[in-house]
């Protein structure tokens, strides 16, 4: 996969070059086009609204019946412009997002980045909570944002205009020049002066929402974990401890939001007292010119109906400094995610080398394994590992077996020498805790990628691995984690890597749940069912000897 941008402002436009991009402009524009009829049809209310009082003050019937018959055509047309501008952007932020989304998770899986990021304890906090709410939050402000201000420089270019023009000319009796267009000046003036108080009272809410959205996965995060474990918390009786953490998550959250409250509160008491203001601004500044009778009540109206406009457009800032808070919160979370990723990965080069060879054996040459912190956990392994050659490795904890798997499957960094593996043949890990989740039984017998098996070929191997009771419930949707016993779930395991004939099979204690008699018949069914696979094990037992030609024994310097 090419390499993205690294700023998130150009690898979320790239989506607009890109060869899936042409509904999404076609959805761009109907979302434009929509917004330049609003902004027309919000000019012929506001000219409506000069004639409908006009005919109040001279007291037309007909005139008066003949403007609602206008207002009513209208507002038909702005309701069904409004529902399909609606519509539009709806659909726009759905694609948009689940491009983005999609090259988030791309960049996320790409090269093992997941499991670096977590290997490597980078300072970056709930991956999935910033793939699933910050690009929403991001994607949707984004065209809520671009909308409005197109909105609102179209207002302000036309109703700039008309405003103008019925202004008038402001003669003080101060001052020797007149000023055309005066009202126009005002609302300009007006709205930048409550542009820079909010400014100023709404600028602590940026960095507040960035440590909100961080307190908020924090605290649903280990809300997660409790019900990923709630087994183990049970038995430990953890239940006081972890009320005790969960409030104190809660109560970083809690103070953190204390202090958006405050600053909310400012910005609230401005921008209302703003909004307010602004009501009679208009009548106020235009209503010499009414009371000298150089305008009727109709043109009042319309001065007023145009003011605001050019006030709104003006004041988008005040009205909206929240959302672009918000805006700025998620906009430094993606950006910190996509410097975090691009870092992991070159933090995640080997030190040692890995090459694939056309012979079908494994070697390692001078192999040092190292912990993350630069402690050496084995020093100039050197070994052989051909075709057959079952090999057996087992030490105390923390000697390293676990890490020497990883290194050969290639997802250690911390190693020094070379590692020599044969580059067409298959091989399959297996982890002492299985990776389970909620699907159906046979979808987690196949994963990652099997096509479909007969249910004859699934009963004899459960029989053979032990779970003959789970044949009757190969089509059931369960949350099989919380279903299977740990036992269960690596004899469970151990049917996925007989499904996929490997030709190397690594079992880091994939058997350690079971006991003796189990695990002895189930490698007694490895043997039988995958006759040309070599076994790579890790595991203490005796009676695994019998099954493994070669015995690494690991020590501890």
């Amino acid at each position: 996969m090419k390499a993205p941008p690294n700023n998130l402002l150009r690898l979320s436009l790239t989506y607009w070059v890109s060869g899936k991009s042409h509904v999404a402009w076609f959805l761009a524009l109907l979302v434009i086009g929509c917004t330049v009829v609003i902004v027309s049809l919000n000019l012929a209310l506001n000219n409506w609204q000069a004639g409908f009082y006009n005919q109040l003050q001279a007291y037309d019937r007909p005139g008066f019946h003949r403007t609602l018959l206008q207002f009513l055509l209208i507002s038909t047309l702005y309701i069904l412009t409004s529902g399909y501008q609606s519509y539009g952007k709806l659909l726009l932020q759905l694609r948009w997002r689940q491009w983005l989304t999609d090259v988030f998770t791309r960049l996320w899986l790409t090269n093992r980045t997941y499991y670096h990021l977590n290997l490597l304890q980078t300072s970056i906090d709930n991956p999935g909570q910033r793939i699933s709410e910050d690009i929403r939050i991001f994607i949707n402000t984004t065209v809520d944002i671009v909308v409005d201000v197109l909105r609102h420089l179209t207002t302000l270019a036309v109703f700039s205009t008309v405003l103008w023009q019925l202004s008038g000319t402001l003669t003080l009796p101060f001052f020797p020049f007149a000023l055309p267009g005066y009202l126009l000046w005002l609302a300009l003036f007006y709205s930048l002066t409550g542009t820079w108080f909010t400014f100023r009272a709404g600028l602590p809410l940026v960095s507040r929402n960035v440590v909100q959205q961080t307190a908020e996965a924090d605290f649903r995060s280990h809300l997660d974990h409790l019900g990923g474990h709630d087994e183990s918390v049970a038995l430990y009786r953890g239940e006081a401890t972890e009320q005790i953490t969960l409030t104190r998550h809660f109560r970083k959250l809690a103070q953190n939001y204390l202090a958006i409250a405050k600053a909310t509160k400012n910005l609230t008491l401005l921008s209302v007292a703003y909004s307010q203001l602004s009501i009679v601004f208009a009548f106020l500044v235009s209503s010499p010119r009414y009371f000298s009778n150089e305008i009727q009540l109709g043109q009042l109206f319309e001065i007023s109906g145009a003011y605001w406009y050019v006030h709104a457009s003006l004041s988008y800032m005040v009205e909206n400094f929240n959302k672009l808070a918000l805006w700025k919160a998620v906009h430094i979370r993606l950006t910190h995610f996509i410097h975090m990723m691009s870092a992991v990965e070159k933090l995640a080069k080997a030190e040692g080398t890995t090459v694939p060879q056309k012979a079908n054996q494994f070697e390692l040459k001078n192999v040092t394994l190292f912990s993350p912190t630069g402690d050496v956990l084995q020093k100039n392994i050197s070994c052989t590992l051909r075709p057959q050659e079952h090999l057996l490795i087992s030490g105390p904890p923390g000697c390293g077996k676990t890490t020497l798997l990883r290194t050969i499957a290639g997802i250690w960094p911390h190693f020094s020498g070379l590692v020599l593996k044969p580059g067409r043949q298959s091989q399959f890990f297996l982890p002492q805790t299985p990776y389970l989740f909620k699907t159906t039984l046979r979808e987690l017998l196949l994963y990652p990628q099997h096509p479909p098996v007969s249910d004859e070929v699934l009963q004899e191997l459960l029989i053979c691995c032990q779970l003959p009771a789970l044949y009757a419930r190969l089509n059931e949707y369960e949350d099989w984690p919380k279903s299977l016993s740990l036992g269960q779930q690596q004899c469970l395991s151990l049917i996925r890597a007989i499904l996929h004939k490997p030709a190397w099979l690594f079992l880091d204690e994939a058997t350690a749940s079971l006991d003796p008699a189990t695990e002895e018949r189930l490698y007694a069914c490895l043997r039988q069912k995958l006759p040309a696979t070599t076994l790579i094990s890790v595991g203490h037992r005796k009676g695994l000897l019998p099954y493994h030609q070669r015995h690494l024994q690991l020590r501890t310097d």
